[in-house]
């Protein structure tokens, strides 16, 4: 599983995170060790309290657990990679929570460590955190016989479309799958070796290139949404420049979404527009769906879990009538028959702990199996709407034409200035 992991403060805003059930369809709190509290916020904020007599900011060790998508991964499996990375960062004795979220039909795992040593008052130190994880990750792909990822075996081969929180932002605002937006980039700056063949590529693609706010390079689509190509690409001004020459010749932004107005004209965005509400109209049915049947699944489990709980207490009083009174139970405790009990009975408990764990465990893959059909619908429809949105880009550029005659082609031959970047991704 790919392990990712940073050194961070803010105590109640990692709280909220880890126990956001909006954006994830179900959030279990696996285990809170080492604290006076039994909640995770509690536990988050006895870290902060500890920290305050040292001059740490960065008092927790934040470390997410991601499996292949399709690997199917018990709670357990998550609690001994845990363990495992906590062994190889020295981190084994220190306190810490377990979450498990099961987000897009998928599940994955967060643990979050305190790096205050309690008796030392000091932060332990973690050098090369990341490279020992990569090397844990790799240790877990082989062990449990999934494919290696690519940029596990060789880092020069891992995924191009990965990208960060502040992409991930951008394109959520934009409604746009971020992953679409960082390949079809990418693919435009591989391909090219000069602001011309750049902007050819992109011309292909149906973006607009920009002057941004600072002097760097963005993109522009017609929705009139800015991205940054030096992070979107994640390439450095340096090399943007180097290859582009300077920004200031290009269009500013403004002067670049008054020139797709132009272009696009009004017949063009009503077609998107048109295209992008009929779909919408289909996803939202289709994420109307998956909330219901997320509320369903938490009722399912939810009433498990009490009659686990219920089962628990009545075998809790079962137990307690094996125990004799007065003085058979000091002569139970004097030969050892009460220890044999006791022995038997712990036996018992961590059975029925292990069937309970079981049965949850088999609700949770079965729900999860239900939500991936419906994702798997969700995924097509929003490949349906690229692909139709791309049908009437491609045909924009041979219809749409300016008022002294030129097409879209003609005025990008005469005034290089980039490309439009249109919205192909999808509304949720």
């Amino acid at each position: 599983m790919i392990l990712k992991a940073s050194q961070r403060g803010g105590a109640m805003h990692l709280a909220k995170h880890l126990l956001n059930d909006r954006d994830n369809e179900h959030v279990t709190v696996h285990s809170v060790n080492g604290f006076v509290a039994s909640d995770v916020a509690g536990a988050l904020m006895e870290m902060y309290a500890v920290s305050r007599p040292t001059r740490c900011r960065q008092f927790m060790f934040s470390l997410s657990l991601s499996p292949p998508r399709d690997a199917v991964v018990t709670p357990q499996d998550f609690q001994d990679a845990v363990d495992l990375a906590a062994e190889k960062l020295g981190l084994q004795n220190q306190s810490r929570v377990v979450l498990l979220h099961e987000k897009s039909a998928r599940l994955h795992c967060h643990a979050v460590f305190c790096r205050i040593h309690v008796e030392s008052m000091k932060a332990i130190n973690l050098p090369f955190y990341k490279e020992r994880l990569n090397e844990l990750a790799r240790e877990l792909y082989l062990s449990h016989g999934w494919e290696l990822p690519k940029g596990l075996s060789d880092r020069s081969l891992s995924n191009p479309t990965n990208f960060g929180l502040t992409e991930w932002q951008e394109a959520q605002r934009a409604k746009r799958d971020p992953r679409e937006i960082k390949s079809a980039l990418k693919q435009c700056w591989g391909q090219s070796d000069s602001a011309a063949s750049f902007a050819a590529a992109l011309r292909e693609r149906g973006f607009w290139l920009a002057r941004g706010d600072r002097r760097g390079f963005v993109a522009v689509d017609y929705r009139n949404n800015v991205y940054s190509l030096s992070r979107w690409l994640d390439v450095k001004p340096k090399e943007l420049k180097a290859r582009l020459g300077e920004p200031e010749k290009l269009a500013s932004v403004d002067q670049a979404n008054a020139e797709i107005a132009a272009l696009i004209g009004a017949t063009g965005k009503r077609l998107l527009d048109e295209m992008a509400k009929k779909h919408a109209e289909i996803l939202k049915a289709l994420f109307d769906q998956k909330r219901r049947m997320v509320a369903r699944q938490r009722e399912e489990r939810k009433q498990l879990a009490v009659k686990q709980t219920h089962e628990r207490a009545q075998q809790t009083r079962e137990y307690s009538k094996r125990f004799r009174r007065g003085l058979k139970g000091l002569f139970d405790w004097i030969t050892g028959r009460r220890a044999q009990i006791l022995r038997s009975i712990k036996g018992e408990q961590e059975e029925i702990r292990r069937r309970s764990e079981a049965a949850f465990d088999a609700l949770r893959f079965s729900h999860l199996d239900q939500l991936r059909l419906l994702h798997a619908k969700i995924e097509k429809q929003r490949k349906i709407a690229a692909h139709e949105r791309q049908g009437i880009i491609e045909s924009l550029p041979a219809t749409q034409a300016h008022a002294d005659g030129l097409t879209i082609a003609e005025e990008f031959d005469q005034n290089a200035r980039g490309v439009i970047f249109v919205d192909r991704g999808h509304n949720y």
